[in-house]
């Protein structure tokens, strides 16, 4: 088998057992994008592989060219486990949700290194804060900048006047908000009054640290949710499987 990437970073984004005491994983990295693997040996517990391939790690591997369409892992290190989100049922389902992001927003070995950064951080501030749905509405509109899709937030994109109302509409079609006159015909759309506009701008503009400071009462912030995930699902065309118990850990 001929070796290659010796040791470059990738995430997990997850790993599902295969055969007798394999498993398959499916990682990202800054410079091959998305890609899945074999990890010979790793579902066994003296596997050195083992603790390597969690999902949601941060990680180094080593991957030879295998046989067939699956390469395969021959040795991996941990640079961050990023541990607390595998023991907390709410932070499992964030990160996982995070993770099926990337999957379903990503075509195979499309190299994203922003991409990267972002998952990075946002596992990061999931892990070790306590702000997990503000973390992943960040994540949500950052991710959509990563694959070219930031939602437009100055001007009607339909009629092009400055809006100056007190509600809009976000439309995943138009690429950004619409005023209330233009909405009325229009399909795929979501409500959003102006102190929710507020919101996503600040998200667009400013660093991850400052975010964790913003205040919203709960009908701006269900708003925000509601308004990024019509805006995802319009563009990703897929059924997140961890989106019905996030939005009842959001709810409760």
């Amino acid at each position: 088998m001929e070796e290659r990437n010796f040791l470059s970073q990738y995430l997990i984004l997850r790993s599902r057992d295969y055969g007798e005491g394999d498993k398959i994983v499916t990682m990202f990295s800054p410079e091959r994008g998305k890609e899945s693997a074999i990890a010979k040996g790793a579902a066994r517990s003296k596997s050195s592989l083992r603790g390597v391939v969690q999902p949601f790690s941060h990680v180094r591997l080593a991957i030879a060219k295998g046989r067939g369409s699956l390469h395969i892992v021959t040795q991996g290190e941990v640079i961050e486990s990023f541990a607390p989100l595998r023991q907390e049922l709410e932070k499992i389902t964030y990160a996982s949700y995070l993770a099926e992001l990337v999957d379903a927003g990503m075509p195979e070995r499309k190299p994203n290194a922003d991409l990267f950064l972002l998952a990075l951080l946002t596992y990061s501030l999931l892990a070790y804060s306590e702000f997990s749905a503000l973390t992943a509405r960040y994540f949500e509109l950052r991710f959509l900048s990563c694959l070219g899709l930031t939602p437009r937030l100055d001007t009607c994109l339909k009629c092009g006047r400055s809006i100056q109302e007190r509600r809009f509409f976000l439309s995943p079609f138009h690429g950004g908000i619409v005023c209330e006159t233009c909405a009325a015909t229009m399909s795929s759309k979501v409500l959003i009054h102006a102190g929710t506009v507020q919101v996503l701008r600040f998200l667009q503009k400013s660093p991850a640290q400052k975010i964790l400071n913003l205040k919203m009462n709960p009908q701006t912030s269900e708003e925000l949710k509601e308004a990024l995930w019509c805006y995802l699902d319009y563009h990703l065309d897929y059924t997140l499987r961890a989106r019905d118990i996030l939005d009842q850990i959001e709810r409760s």
